[in-house]
């Protein structure tokens, strides 16, 4: 196992680092205890050596992960262990990580009789696997480094052990069904907008939340991170509006945990939404730096059990979440059949949003704070199956008599529907506009026709289908194949956004970049269509037979 090792200081800006590969015995017991009371002077660990319990203070989590050495029949493990977390906080692991492969190699040992029995090990990971995939895989990789570390008598035998269950690959991320999404982003818009600020001021987090991390690709931990002085605004820049997100992302091998700034540019719109908010949450009486003071949380419980934290945190927000799913969305909405979206899926949404908005994968993986570009092309597995279900939905919205703004804000999140009646037949109002065309009716004014006029009237807005009776399997078979070319379109555009973003990631090309941008807004305007259409189809029977 490596350490970085400071061996020379150019200035206090450089230092000239060297990598030392460390085993349990390459240093001594009191050597360890000198690294680790350099470690408590830093603030990364909190007790003493000799201590069964250590405080590892945690940015991430907001309050210390607490790691025990207590293995009582195979004791001589724990001050390997020891040993081991003081390597790997030097390595720059972060509190959580070492948390969970202490968790992990713990289990093992006293699962494996101290690796002494390999069949008991084999199927510990074979369960591990069976329930749990990843963490089966996640296992194997932490016994193998820790015993790297501290060799054991079979080491070798244990290690083979555990490369045979190194067959983990990464899938695609499984996602909420869409139409799920599209309900949850409808009630979101309409709780906050149709109820009193004193109502909603509770689950402000939640709006802030869904609008936000929908439109800029942010881990959970990393929203609740946000500063009240997160935002900046310059007018000498060409892009005046900008938000500083903090990272948790750690590629620094330094001991502990420090957060990477970004700076990520906005619109007015946004920036003008976030200033409010902040406006708002200032009405909570806190002295916190954070956005999200852990006061807000104090406003509206019962009973009031102080917290140690300053903001809130992930677990603090996902207990809010889910008292928003039952009171907001069951009790007042009565939706209680919804596959409930998890924190970190709304970064998710945003990466498929900006892919469809036509962004390129290198602007995607800046605003994403992802580290290789290849983290990106995962989210075209969901794109093709995220615009299906957003035109279905759309068509449906149309059918029940509403009609939604453009696309080009985004799916949801900052999204916003638009609602108006849908057109309908009067009879009185014949004299007043174009009248009856091609399997139904225009209902443009006369006094504007035909300047306003698209030429295909399946997807004119302006256009009712109403067919006659004998009409009827013809007019629907006519617009199913409108839709079906537009699918294809669709689909096609999607692949060639794809290719697109693959070329970009590796030579980066004006006219490739300016195509990838044409294709999205072409896509954007087809899914409108398709939408358009799709509701005539699914609506047919309820505008009624012309008799």
């Amino acid at each position: 196992m490596e350490i970085r090792v400071t061996i020379d200081s150019l200035n206090p800006n450089e230092v000239i680092e060297r990598k030392q590969n460390v085993k349990f015995d390459t240093f001594d017991i009191k050597q360890y205890k000198k690294m680790f009371e350099q470690l408590v002077e830093g603030n990364h660990v909190i007790g003493s050596f000799d201590q069964p319990h250590w405080k590892l203070p945690c940015n991430i989590a907001d309050h210390p992960m607490i790691v025990s050495f207590d293995i009582e029949v195979y004791h001589k493990f724990n001050t390997a262990l020891k040993a081991y977390s003081i390597v790997r906080l030097l390595s720059g692991r972060t509190p959580i990580a070492i948390y969970n492969e202490l968790a992990l190699i713990k289990k093992a040992i006293l699962e494996s009789n101290g690796f002494t029995s390999s069949d008991k090990l084999e199927s510990l990971l074979e369960l591990q696997s069976q329930t749990y995939k990843y963490q089966g895989y996640r296992m194997s990789i932490d016994i193998k480094r820790f015993l790297s570390f501290y060799k054991v008598t079979n080491y070798k035998e244990i290690i083979d052990i555990c490369s045979n269950h190194q067959t983990y690959k990464g899938t695609a991320r499984e996602l909420p069904a869409f139409e799920d999404i599209m309900i949850f982003d409808d009630i979101v818009n309409d709780y906050f907008q149709n109820h009193p600020t004193e109502e909603t001021l509770e689950y402000f987090p939640i709006m802030l939340w869904w609008l936000l991390t929908n439109t800029l690709p942010m881990r959970p931990t990393e929203f609740l991170l946000l500063e009240k002085d997160c935002l900046q605004f310059n007018e000498n820049y060409a892009s005046p509006y900008r938000i500083t997100i903090p990272r948790i992302k750690n590629k620094s091998n330094s001991p502990g945990f420090e957060l990477r700034m970004d700076s990520i540019e906005i619109d007015e719109k946004a920036y003008i939404f976030i200033k409010n908010a902040i406006q708002l949450l200032e009405t909570i009486d806190s002295e916190s730096r954070y956005l999200f003071p852990v006061e807000l949380l104090w406003a509206y419980r019962k009973v009031k059990i102080p917290k140690k934290n300053e903001r809130i945190n992930r677990r603090d927000f996902d207990l809010l979440k889910k008292h928003f799913y039952e009171k907001v969305v069951e009790g007042i909405y009565g939706k209680y059949d919804l596959e409930r979206i998890k924190s970190g899926d709304t970064r998710h949404f945003a990466i498929i949003n900006m892919a469809l908005q036509g962004f390129n994968m290198l602007s995607i993986a800046r605003m994403a704070g992802h580290d290789v570009i290849k983290s990106q092309f995962s989210y075209y597995s969901h794109a093709e199956h995220f615009a299906q279900s957003y035109v279905y939905r759309l068509a449906q919205k149309r059918v029940e008599n509403t009609i939604t703004s453009d696309m080009s804000s985004g799916i949801f999140g900052w999204k916003r529907y638009v609602y108006d009646k849908g057109k309908s037949i009067d009879i009185n109002t014949l004299e007043n506009i174009v009248g009856r065309v091609k399997h139904g009716y225009c209902t443009e004014q006369k006094d504007v026709f035909p300047e306003t006029c698209i030429e295909h009237c399946e997807f004119c807005s302006n256009y009712v289908f109403k067919p006659s009776l004998n009409e009827q399997t013809g007019a629907i078979t006519w617009l199913s194949d409108s839709s079906r070319s537009l699918e294809g379109k669709i689909r096609e555009s999607i692949e060639l956004m794809k290719d697109l973003s693959m070329n970009l990631s590796k030579i980066y090309r004006q006219g490739n970049d300016d195509l990838l941008k044409s294709t999205s807004r072409n896509l954007m305007a087809y899914m409108d269509m398709k939408a358009m259409i799709d509701s005539k189809v699914m609506g047919a029977d309820a505008f009624g037979q012309e008799q």
